[in-house]
């Protein structure tokens, strides 16, 4: 039997049977109060009319007796309402007693099935496009997000990749994530405007499994790029940068916040004023690290302490990519763009280096 006849196939049952009955019955019964009608009006009934008057009740026993046999999800009682309304009082109510019963089993019914269609299982892989990517401190681990909504942790340790656990719980596709070093930290932002942190300690979640985040930061807009800052850590925290782009009346932003391991967060400020969304952002390192962000308008953003901010040199179309030097003088950041360059800034905002890529 193919997928289609199977999807429209429909069991018999003696329930099918039943409704046949009454409604062979609902049809006898109109018929006997038309030629009650006739009585009443005056008009004079052959034996064999009256035979049927006075089987009247027998039918209606019958009915009572078939109705009080449906399912609950039969609505053949709402074809004959004229003919219900015949029944005793107590039989109608028991009847929309167990209607009433049986609605609410399929509603459940329906609900778990729901559930269980969506319960996340373990992925080998993805089902959609992998966004964005990163690796553990000890180079142990990768980790991919996706657009269809979850976050997958990949061996290394072998020459093939393999899949080892399965990161659940947004509803939107995931465009960012990033871990932390000591303690490893997990965070992701996705579509839905949440950051969710997750265990980063693979060795500490059972293999082949699922699991749920830590902690949700709402944060709002659609989160495109989130960066831990390199230069903290510890388990009383650390800094990272987010940054999202409009949705609806939320403006894009980019926002500094600190976390503590356990997924706790404090946001120490945001900034709304900006060229447009973030394409990137890094952190430079230094005794007092900068926040570097690339914008469609091939603006290259610099911030330095609570809300500071000043413009490094542009190129001449949108800036998608930067990435932090710390190794070149005093520390710089490399900035590509769809104009065909690469740049180096020094971490004071000074080009160090142009080329032209394509």
């Amino acid at each position: 039997m193919s997928w289609r006849a199977e999807s429209t196939y429909q069991k018999q049952s003696a329930f099918a049977e039943d409704e046949k009955e009454l409604l062979k019955l609902a049809k006898k019964l109109r018929d006997i109060l038309k030629l009650e009608e006739k009585q009443k009006a005056g008009e004079s009934l052959a034996q064999n009319q009256l035979d049927k008057v006075t089987s009247k009740q027998g039918l209606l026993n019958e009915v009572t007796a078939l109705a009080g046999k449906l399912p609950g999800d039969s609505d053949v009682l709402d074809k004959m309402q004229d003919i219900t309304a015949l029944l005793p009082a107590s039989t109608v109510q028991s009847i929309q007693r167990k209607r009433s019963k049986e609605q609410e089993r399929r509603q459940n019914r329906e609900k778990k099935q729901d559930e269980e269609r969506r319960a996340p299982v373990f992925m080998c892989r993805h089902d959609r496009p992998i966004l964005s990517v990163c690796v553990s401190a000890d180079s142990r681990h990768l980790f991919t997000c996706s657009k269809d909504g979850y976050l997958i942790c990949w061996s290394l340790e072998q020459k093939l990749l393999k899949a080892i656990l399965t990161f659940a719980g947004h509803t939107g596709a995931v465009f960012t994530l990033d871990i932390s070093s000591a303690p490893p930290l997990l965070m992701s932002g996705a579509a839905d405007g949440q950051v969710k942190f997750w265990e980063g300690d693979p060795s500490r979640l059972a293999p082949m499994s699922v699991t749920s985040p830590k902690s949700t930061l709402e944060h709002g807009g659609r989160v495109r790029v989130l960066r831990w800052c390199p230069s903290e850590e510890g388990a009383e925290g650390r800094r990272f940068a987010s940054a999202s782009e409009k949705l609806g009346s939320k403006p894009a932003v980019i926002a500094v916040w600190h976390a503590l391991a356990s997924g706790e967060t404090k946001q120490l400020f945001e900034i709304k004023d900006l060229p447009g969304k973030a394409n990137d952002l890094q952190w430079g390192r230094g005794g007092k690290p900068k926040l570097f962000s690339a914008h469609d308008n091939g603006a290259s953003l610099t911030f330095a302490g609570v809300g500071g901010r000043e413009a490094g040199l542009g190129h001449f179309g949108p800036v998608h990519g930067l990435l932090s030097l710390p190794r070149i003088g005093k520390g710089a950041f490399a900035t590509v763009s769809e104009d065909g360059c690469l740049k180096v800034h020094g971490l004071d905002g000074n080009l160090l280096h142009s080329d032209t890529l394509s």
